[in-house]
């Protein structure tokens, strides 16, 4: 078997059909696939939907443990050599795995790969005006750019992990996913395996996968539906900072990265939850300070003049007066 396309799923039943039809065999007819649906409990009638019209696909039941655990259920039961987590509502772009896995096999030593994506915004089926400009993380094609990696990911610029193909050995060697967290399960899992000697290469070859931006939806995972959640991404990240030294990323560029994503968290959250506001501008002073600020020349000059807080209260202070 070469790729195992694990799709965890809960009350999908408009849209997971949309994500298994992009994995027919006629767009990916070269490769011997295997998908996994794992149903987490889903009340909608996902389950029905899957088993009466794709029997080919493998579906289990993995009720109400998490995305995290459904992941981690499929991976326990892949058989194929390679592993890519879809979300029930991606798709996955005609033959994107195709130069991805052939490099993965001339390349032994290097543990994952990426391709092109692109994000959009739709309540059914994808169509090409429904793409949406978003931030793209980089296309990085050298095999040795660990350190490149994890500073983009410190910092807050993640790749969807639904535009990864893994090794399913590597995987299983780091345990998968975190079950505990529900949320950022998928960057802690990228830093955990950076962690553990990850060699991740882009294929930046014409295909893509598409990936729903989730404005449209009320995401469990979604930290504007739980307080829990900003309480949960910020002890990741102390947990993160406090493994760097041991894991050899201790260093000036690694904090200041790690600092950077506190504060503009700190940004976003100081008026509307301004307790858990100051815990991360605590945090993101201890890391590393002043924090460096990315905006206009002025900005940043101003930054360097009043401190960060104060040049971002200005900057907010004329904001509502325009």
């Amino acid at each position: 078997m070469d790729l195992s396309v694990i799709i965890p799923t809960f009350n999908r039943v408009n849209l997971i059909k949309y994500t298994l039809d992009s994995l027919d065999k006629k767009f990916h007819d070269d490769l011997d696939i295997e998908v996994i649906v794992v149903d987490d409990g889903s009340k909608d009638g996902t389950w029905g939907i899957v088993a009466e019209n794709y029997p080919e696909v493998k579906l289990i039941r993995n009720k109400s443990k998490g995305a995290a655990a459904a992941r981690n259920t499929g991976l326990e039961i892949a058989t194929g050599k390679y592993i890519n987590y879809l979300d029930s509502d991606d798709l996955a772009g005609p033959d994107f795995y195709t130069k991805k896995i052939a490099y993965l096999n001339q390349h032994p030593e290097t543990v994952a790969c990426y391709g092109f994506y692109e994000y959009f915004q739709s309540d059914g089926a994808f169509t090409p005006d429904a793409i949406m400009f978003k931030h793209k993380y980089p296309m990085i094609t050298a095999p040795d750019k660990s350190r490149a990696h994890l500073i983009n990911y410190l910092s807050g610029n993640f790749l969807p992990q639904n535009s990864i193909v893994w090794r399913r050995d590597f995987l299983q060697r780091i345990s998968g996913h975190d079950i505990h967290l529900a949320v950022n399960q998928d960057v802690e899992l990228f830093v955990r395996a950076v962690f553990n000697g990850l060699s991740i290469v882009a294929v930046p070859d014409e295909t893509k996968v598409f990936v729903r931006d989730h404005v449209l939806d009320n995401r469990v995972g979604d930290p504007r539906n739980s307080g829990k959640k900003w309480e949960q991404i910020l002890a990741l990240r102390e947990k993160i900072y406090n493994d760097l030294p041991t894991n050899g990323y201790g260093d000036k560029d690694s904090y200041s990265a790690l600092s950077s994503y506190l504060f503009g968290y700190w940004k976003q959250l100081r008026h509307q939850q301004p307790e858990t506001a100051r815990k991360y501008l605590t945090f993101a002073k201890k890391i590393y300070w002043p924090v460096e600020i990315r905006g206009s020349i002025g900005y940043r000059m101003l930054s360097k003049v009043l401190g960060p807080v104060k040049a971002v209260n200005l900057k907010y202070f004329l904001l509502k007066r325009d």
